[in-house]
């Protein structure tokens, strides 16, 4: 189903007990960010804060988090069942990332009910929190929907893109010159012109769940799809961007195209689970701020420690899983049976020739989608359980050579977040990206060292030894319970 706007969406969660309340009065200084790590640990509710330290009065009082923060609001999300299966919203995402619906041109919306202009916007009057006790800031921009548009082919992109407040009119931006925006940028940039941007804050959940995988289309016509029904646009105050109707919050202003004008933003608890580091970056100078009444900020935590799972990761595990699967299909490569996305890019295959699982990685790794992932890439034989971290590490261990089945591939395009890549290879404005280097670990058997044997019933491997045979099996099934045991 198509959610509206954010407060549907919220109404959806609370009809379905998935929504906490939270009326405590918290600090937006580390304590409410903490409140939210302990929630996510325990795979609870999303969380709607109504009672925040310093903005009890102020343009913006409530903050919203993690409601993608769990499986069964992912299917929400999608329409299905809270208990679908995996594998069907899989299946779902997969194939609602393949279509496309236009959005549709309204004249205004609830996000027009209040305009803020020049000397009036604050950005300090939005209850953005310090998420970590190292930021460099409080981080407005962390679950928000970052809009462009390329200079020269008009075509809109939104990405989510970490910013951090650097004034009462400023967001110091972390931007890789490759990415979609970034190259936008480059363009503005040879014109010696500002580039305009309008960032998004709370939305149908389906604008983060596009905007937040690194998808070839164009954004909103992905979500008209994912949601199943037009995304309603309309323009911007300050520039022909457009942004969703009924939006809670949109900050718009330019970035200078001087690299003067850079500021330092960071450091900020990344996704690895490490601070990101600080540089000299670029900065949204803010003209305009348009808002809902009582809106309500949108936000999430990043740089979750082991066994604990942000609502990017989430997220991802689903949609980066459909967006790799729907990839591999499209460059050719067969037999794709099943993927986990992250940490670590695991593939199940089922194997038709010697150097397929070498396929997937040289296709991956050639793709846009390697700029910020897919570092470490396992392939694997149809009957290893991807999802069982025993089963990974049996096929670890019995099926990789490690003179023959680690392939490195060096000095590649890759994330600048990668804590062990050398501090000057992380320099985005650098080299356009980070330099990273990565690991393909085909962990399927090798055809070439173990043909078909007719005495093992023409397998490769030995039979299996840890079950008895059908009819051993049958007699102890009907005998259980005399055995007394």
């Amino acid at each position: 189903m198509a959610f509206q706007d954010l407060r549907e969406w919220m109404a959806k969660l609370e009809a379905e007990n998935e929504l906490k309340r939270v009326q405590t009065k918290v600090d937006w200084n580390l304590e409410l960010a903490e409140v939210g790590r302990r929630v996510l640990a325990q795979r609870g509710p999303a969380l709607l804060f109504e009672n925040i330290k310093d903005h009890e009065t102020t343009r913006g009082r409530k903050l919203f988090t993690s409601a993608l923060a769990k499986k069964n609001r992912i299917a929400m999300m999608l329409g299905l069942d809270k208990d679908a299966p995996r594998e069907e919203m899989v299946r779902t995402v997969r194939e609602r990332f393949k279509q496309t619906v236009k959005p549709v041109r309204v004249e205004s919306g609830p996000v027009k009910e209040n305009i803020v202009m020049g000397a009036d916007v604050n950005l300090f009057e939005f209850p953005v929190p310090k998420w970590h006790p190292l930021d460099g800031g409080r981080y407005i921009n962390t679950f928000a929907g970052i809009v462009t548009r390329d200079p020269e082919t008009r075509q809109l992109n939104m990405g989510i893109y970490r910013g951090m407040i650097a004034g009462k009119d400023k967001i110091c931006v972390y931007m890789i010159p490759q990415q979609h925006w970034g190259l936008h940028y480059l363009k503005y940039q040879e014109r010696g012109e500002a580039m305009p941007v309008a960032v998004v804050y709370g939305w149908d959940p389906a604008m983060p769940f596009v905007a937040g995988t690194p998808i070839p289309a164009v954004e909103y016509e992905v979500m008209g799809a994912v949601r199943r029904e037009p995304v309603p646009l309309v323009r911007c105050q300050t520039s022909d961007l457009e942004v969703p109707a009924s939006a809670e919050i949109v900050v718009e202003g330019t970035i200078s195209p001087d690299p003067a004008a850079f500021e330092d933003e960071g450091p900020f608890g990344e996704w690895p689970g490490y601070y990101g580091w600080s540089r000299k970056r670029p900065v949204i100078k803010v003209g305009c701020i348009t808002h809902r009444n009582d809106p309500v900020f949108r936000g999430q935590l990043e740089g979750m420690k082991p066994g604990v799972i942000s609502e990017a990761g989430y997220m991802a595990f689903y949609s980066h899983a459909a967006l790799l699967w729907n990839y591999l299909e499209s460059a050719g490569v067969p037999g794709v049976l099943d993927i986990v996305p992250v940490p670590t890019i695991i593939v199940k295959i089922r194997k038709t020739y010697e150097g397929q699982a070498k396929q997937v990685a040289a296709a991956l790794w050639g793709s846009w989608i390697s700029l910020q992932f897919a570092k470490t890439i396992v392939v694997v034989d149809e009957d290893v359980d991807i999802h069982n971290l025993r089963a990974l590490e049996l096929a670890f261990r019995d099926r990789v050579d490690p003179k023959d089945d680690l392939v490195v591939y060096p000095w590649t395009a890759g994330s600048p977040l990668d804590p062990s890549i050398a501090w000057d290879d992380r320099d985005e404005w650098r080299y356009g990206t980070g330099l990273q280097n990565r690991l393909l670990i085909d962990a399927t058997i090798d055809w070439r060292k173990h043909p078909v044997r007719p005495e093992w019933g023409n397998r490769r491997y030995p039979p299996p030894c840890a079950e008895t045979d059908e009819a051993t099996t049958r007699l102890v099934d009907r005998r259980w319970k005399e055995y007394g045991v």
